[in-house]
């Protein structure tokens, strides 16, 4: 019998060749680690060792932690009034309760969402056929600003949303160089998911919609392909957005329970002071502009170049796409423009609502590189990019450690600058730093309470000290058995309860304010009969429960 050479059989079946990662999915595994590996030891330094922690952060990673370890443990204690994702996002690292309790899962979350948008910024680089040496260096300069490290280290939900929100636009640009109408699905979803981890993302989803539209339309489509594709790219965003409605309405009793919003601990510091210098009230809208115009250049200053650039590259190579990636990078500054001549709201001035526009100015970068495919031209334009995201580290650096409007960037550079533990340090915001509050309260009901010790507490305020001890079960609060139970039970808690944990930040108001201290207003200065103080740190309070009615 004649047998031809092939492979290598065993029992007749031919061997199968190892499997090996594609030089594409190798980069992006590199990529990832990399990133990942950096923003996480800097989040572990500042965060864990020096207590740089975002109070905002840390109430999103407490209500992840109350899904696997409070009593009863149940999903709904990711909360119904802020974006679900931010807090899901935690979910993973929080089964485990060192991870949570160490404080270890804040930088672990958001470096995990920064080195996943670094991913998806090497593929828009590889998309637009941009070589490996040139995509590295921009991956480098842009990774390595401040602002994009902060938020990569820290565990707020900005890395979470930047990263749905510029995987939404990747595919975008997919499937305007013609990939297949079934990544308009794909579009949909993600900018879905990036308004479920923040809902101002709205607006660009908005733009997007027409944009799409747009293109269709001047691709000459038939209009059933136009909305076929519509509903394509609707349909998941809708789906998100309905199954948000219905969940928070049957567990809730609210389908717009999101809309009840209250001040978060950056909203007050800043609501009571100036950015830089500037009264922000009664502004007309030229100021108004201009400030923006300031806070961008300062901030980031390739998005101002950038707009300008993809408008001339939309004129002189007729590309309707280069207007997209434009009104993507102003349509934060035009919606915050447009909300504070409104509302007069400072907040929308801080550093952090304003970042939005980085990674979608780097992409429009990226695009005029493609646009001017095969000349040289574009190497001057790789070129001028990489020079203007190297100078803006110390511009970026410099407006974070000075502007009077923030969350806290400016302790983290301290904390950078010197190796200083911050905790206890002010920042420009004039909130405390640190969580040493948190700490001793923590300490002291793991180690001087009782086993089986019932504490009533309104977790909205304490949720620091529950994460912190490791015990949420021993608290008996909101999530638990919903709103109107525990406030029966505050309203009667004698013989029912053996403590009260209540905050002392009375700087809160509705709907902020912890509801135990407002029911007995006297309970700070030991003046409610009953009502014993046990323990007290700068933030909280600890109150011993009489047995029985006084």
């Amino acid at each position: 019998m004649n047998v031809a050479a092939g492979p290598a059989t065993r029992l007749g079946r031919p061997s199968r060749t190892p499997w090996r990662p594609s030089a594409e999915l190798a980069e992006a595994l590199l990529v990832f680690l990399l990133f990942f590996g950096a923003y996480f030891a800097i989040g572990y330094r500042t965060v864990v060792d020096l207590h740089v922690v975002n109070f905002d952060a840390l109430a999103r990673l407490a209500h992840a932690f109350f899904v696997w370890h409070n009593d009863p443990t149940k999903l709904a204690a990711i909360g119904f009034v802020w974006p679900p994702l931010q807090t899901i996002a935690f979910l993973p690292f929080t089964l485990i309760k060192p991870v949570a309790t160490s404080l270890a899962a804040l930088p672990a979350t958001s470096a995990t969402f920064a080195a996943g948008l670094m991913v998806v910024l090497n593929s828009t680089f590889r998309l637009v056929q941009m070589p490996a040496w040139a995509r590295w260096p921009l991956l480098v300069a842009f990774g390595a600003n401040p602002m994009i490290v902060y938020y990569a280290a820290n565990g707020m939900a900005e890395a979470v949303y930047l990263f749905f929100l510029v995987t939404g636009v990747y595919f975008l640009l997919r499937w305007y160089l013609g990939g297949g109408t079934h990544l308009l699905a794909l579009v949909g979803a993600f900018l879905g998911m990036a308004m479920l981890a923040r809902y101002e993302m709205a607006p660009f989803a908005v733009l997007v919609g027409l944009s799409i539209a747009l293109i269709l339309f001047l691709r000459k489509r038939a209009a059933d392909e136009v909305e076929g594709s519509l509903l394509l790219f609707i349909a998941p965003i809708v789906y998100l957005g309905a199954s948000w409605l219905f969940f928070s309405a049957l567990i809730v009793g609210d389908p717009f329970k999101f809309l009840d919003i209250g001040p978060t601990s950056a909203d007050i510091s800043t609501s009571q002071g100036q950015a830089s210098g500037l009264e922000l009230a009664g502004l007309p809208p030229a100021t108004i502009a201009k400030y923006l115009l300031l806070l961008n250049f300062g901030l980031f200053p390739l998005a101002l170049l950038v707009a300008p650039s993809l408008v001339a590259g939309a004129g002189m190579k007729r590309d309707i796409m280069s207007l997209v990636l434009c009104g993507l990078v102003l349509t934060n500054a035009a919606v915050t423009g447009l909300l504070f001549w409104s509302n007069q709201d400072p907040n929308l001035f801080q550093l952090r609502y304003n970042m939005r526009a980085m990674p979608l100015a780097v992409i429009g970068a990226a695009w005029l590189f493609h646009l001017w495919r095969p000349s040289r031209a574009r190497f001057a334009i790789w070129g001028a990019t990489l020079a203007v995201l190297v100078l803006s580290l110390p511009v970026t650096w410099r407006t974070m450690e000075t502007y009077a409007y923030q969350y806290e960037e400016n302790v983290f550079l301290a904390a950078l600058e010197t190796g200083r533990d911050q905790e206890g340090s002010i920042g420009i915001g004039g909130y405390p730093i640190g969580i040493r509050s948190e700490q001793d309260m923590a300490d002291y009901v793991e180690e001087r309470l009782e086993p089986g010790a019932r504490i009533l507490t309104d977790d909205a305020q304490t949720l620091g000290v529950m994460l912190l001890s490791g015990r949420p079960d021993a608290f008996i609060d909101r999530i638990d058995r919903g709103d109107d139970a525990f406030e029966r039970l505050r309203d009667a808690p004698f013989g029912k309860v053996d403590y009260m944990l209540v905050a002392t930040d009375e700087r809160c108001r509705p709907p902020c304010e912890d509801i135990v201290r407002t029911r007995y207003p006297g309970i700070l200065s030991d003046r409610v009969e009953g009502l014993r103080v046990l323990y007290r740190t700068p933030r909280y309070v600890l109150v011993d429960v009489a047995e029985e009615r006084p």
